[in-house]
């Protein structure tokens, strides 16, 4: 076939496909449209608040004397924490946590000031949920800091009552300082965090589902009967015109999702727009090969695989868990996520900007091995499909 030939082929399906999202499955075409903009909305609503302060606990006060009203103080104007309640047992503060009201209890013992003034190692306890783990921990390092600052200070009103110079009185107190540097995202702004993910991640299970309900009405409606000589004859014409309308759709869906990351949410951009931009449309790229891979290797049992395949890959992708401390099996299995290798050049891109270690090329590059491979294999099913299809219809 020339390439005339194979360039109106292409038209053909094309126009073809377009007619069927205008006309056949008008329904199809909006939720490809709509659903890119419900998601973001829906995801903008749970991370309207980007950065956890405040976090509701409880304090019990045993002691009530002026040294356990000065650490309640401290512990109060803690950014991440914030006293909300002062029940009066362990039971009612229980309750308060059962009921996810509070997400920690501070108690301090009837015997504070006691140990405090005597230098005995007073103790401030605090009972924290850390079923929420993010939660639970800035809770800790909420109550765990004003308590280290609180003991600092007293020890060196003691120290400096019995001579010990101010200077001298801090070295003793801090012999060895930790100088903390945090390099990237220094605000714990969760939006960066999980919006890079969850998004994307969403994203993909709709291109997805969106590609095999295209692919597989072809087939189940009766309509592949009348193109099948032609897709014999050119399978790589027919899946390229007939992917072509969801590639545009997506690629525009993907160009949305950037603008909301970046201009809406204005999630830090330190370099490489064009570089998102690229690595975006690979995405939609490998995203739209998994979906036809699926739907042609697994016909019957095609949405269930989708789901098996999408569902896991937040989890795999090494933002809730590092991949560092996978099993090897779990390791290698999440390379195969597109969504590992996009939310890498997301956070190389925006987050690090030009850190001495930038993988960005390497998963633009694997994204695109992968999407071709996967094209090239069902291009390859297809032609074995439609030439045993002919057989059985003569």
């Amino acid at each position: 076939m020339k390439l005339r030939e194979y360039l109106n082929t292409v038209k053909y399906f094309f126009e073809r496909e377009w007619d069927f999202l205008l006309y056949t499955r008008r329904k199809l075409l909006y939720f490809m449209i709509f659903t890119p903009l419900v998601l973001c909305v829906l995801i903008i609503g749970v991370f309207s608040n980007p950065v956890i302060r405040d976090i509701p606990i409880a304090l019990i006060d045993e002691d009530n004397s002026a040294l356990s009203r000065d650490i309640t103080g401290m512990i109060n104007a803690s950014p991440y924490v914030e006293i909300k309640a002062n029940p009066a047992s362990m039971d009612e503060a229980r309750k308060l946590m059962v009921s996810g009201k509070i997400y920690g209890t501070v108690l301090i013992p009837s015997d504070f000031s006691k140990k405090v003034l005597g230098y005995k190692g007073a103790d401030v306890v605090l009972y924290y949920n850390n079923e929420l783990f993010i939660v639970g921990s800035l809770v800790n390092k909420g109550v765990f800091t004003a308590v280290r600052e609180y003991s600092n200070i007293y020890n060196k009103k003691y120290l400096m009552s019995h001579g010990v110079p101010a200077y001298d009185a801090d070295f003793q107190l801090k012999p060895v300082e930790l100088g903390e540097k945090i390099l990237f995202n220094p605000y714990l702004n969760y939006q960066y965090f999980f919006v890079f993910g969850l998004i994307p991640a969403a994203f993909q299970l709709f291109v997805i589902s969106s590609l095999l309900y295209g692919v597989l009405f072809e087939e189940r409606s009766g309509r592949f009967v009348e193109v099948a000589s032609m897709v014999d004859d050119a399978p790589f014409s027919y899946t390229l015109g007939k992917l072509l309308p969801y590639g545009i759709i997506f690629t525009f869906s993907g160009m949305f999702m950037l603008f909301v990351l970046f201009v809406y949410m204005k999630v830090p951009l330190h370099d490489g727009f064009l570089k998102i931009i690229f690595a975006t449309i690979c995405y939609v790229f490998v995203s739209m090969a998994a979906g036809l891979f699926i739907a042609v290797i697994l016909r019957p049992l095609a949405f269930s695989a989708a789901a098996v395949y999408a569902a896991p890959t937040f989890a795999y992708a090494g933002i809730s868990y590092p991949q560092i401390a996978m099993p090897k099996f779990a390791y290698y299995l999440s390379e195969f996520f597109p969504l590992t290798h996009y939310h890498r050049v997301l956070v190389n891109e925006a987050i690090r900007g030009s850190a001495p270690y930038n993988s960005t090329y390497s998963e633009i590059t694997y994204m695109l091995i992968l999407g071709t491979l996967a094209f090239a294999i069902s291009i390859a099913v297809i032609k074995i499909y439609t030439s045993n299809y002919i057989r059985r219809q003569v």
